[in-house]
């Protein structure tokens, strides 16, 4: 990958528009490449800082199939069968926008399906299967590792830890930053992550993701892999409650996380956003649709002739 140069000016500029306004009141890091210029520049805010990338990771694994099926050793259309306990979505009102129904043990399905499952809708049964079929270690090794994204090694599967085979059962939890996810959309964006052919169909399958947020908003283009995972404490017991809040001074722990690229009218850009926000209260959310909508206005801004 080209050696991206860090524009340290861009990054006060987005410390005194963005940044200052939530660094108190969250956990979160940023990082944006601008694809405006010859040489693109990258930058942001605690960008190597890492976070559980919750869904985000899917990418990676996406990465890898396809890098297998352009080498030969199986194609999309070849059929997985799924299998107890990869099965682990049980209620169809996680996916409220997606009418397909859910994946069980002894469906059978292709490749190409559940590639669409684990990208549009980011179904943790699909990533669960097609982990086992290329191994977390193929991951880490083709794709983290070619990549110098060190630390982002796949560790887990969207599973319960009693369930994992042994080798894996004490596995510390997977992990990511914002610079190793906003380099590969910038690696997908240019058609080097890989290859051109693994490159469009990442973005293909990014685009249909974010086909209802290109119809609402001011983008030409937009196409990504978002995050999500909650710990709500009020869920479960009041006593669960009072003790991670003596103990924690939270009740309600979040990680959310979006890594996207973007092209507006005076803007083409790579951005990830990392964050996690821990709150007594259920409502306190990071304000993720906020700051993206002040990302594009920032990034419109730096670019407009």
């Amino acid at each position: 990958m080209k050696q991206l140069i860090q524009n340290q000016q861009f990054e006060k500029e987005l410390f005194d528009k963005i940044i200052k306004k939530y660094q108190n009141k969250f956990e979160f890091s940023i990082c944006i490449i601008d694809l405006i210029p010859d040489n693109p520049c990258i930058f942001g805010y605690s960008i190597d800082k890492f976070i559980y990338p919750a869904s985000c990771y899917k990418i990676f694994i996406g990465a890898e199939i396809l890098r297998q099926i352009e080498k030969g050793n199986f194609s999309l259309e070849t059929i997985v069968e799924v299998k107890s306990p990869n099965d682990v979505d049980k209620d169809s009102r996680i996916f409220p926008n997606d009418t397909r129904p859910l994946l069980k043990s002894g469906d059978k399905v292709s490749i190409e399906y559940l590639l669409n499952l684990m990208l549009t809708r980011s179904d943790n049964t699909a990533s669960n299967c097609l982990i086992d079929f290329v191994s977390r270690e193929s991951v880490t090794e083709n794709i983290i590792q070619k990549y110098n994204w060190q630390g982002s090694g796949i560790t887990r599967k969207f599973l319960n830890r009693t369930k994992e085979k042994q080798k894996y059962r004490f596995s510390e939890i997977t992990m990511s930053c914002a610079r190793h996810l906003v380099e590969c959309f910038y690696l997908i964006e240019t058609q080097q992550l890989v290859s051109p052919w693994v490159s469009k169909k990442l973005l293909d399958f990014g685009k249909e993701r974010d086909q209802e947020k290109l119809n609402k908003e001011r983008y030409k283009y937009i196409y990504g892999k978002g995050g999500w995972l909650e710990i709500n404490l009020w869920k479960y017991s009041l006593l669960s409650v009072c003790k991670s809040i003596l103990q924690k001074q939270w009740a309600v722990i979040r990680w959310h996380n979006n890594a996207y690229v973007a092209k507006s009218e005076n803007a083409h850009y790579a951005c990830a956003i990392m964050s996690i926000s821990k709150s007594i209260f259920q409502w306190k959310k990071f304000p993720m649709e906020k700051v993206e909508t002040e990302i594009l206005d920032f990034m419109e801004k730096i670019n407009k002739v």
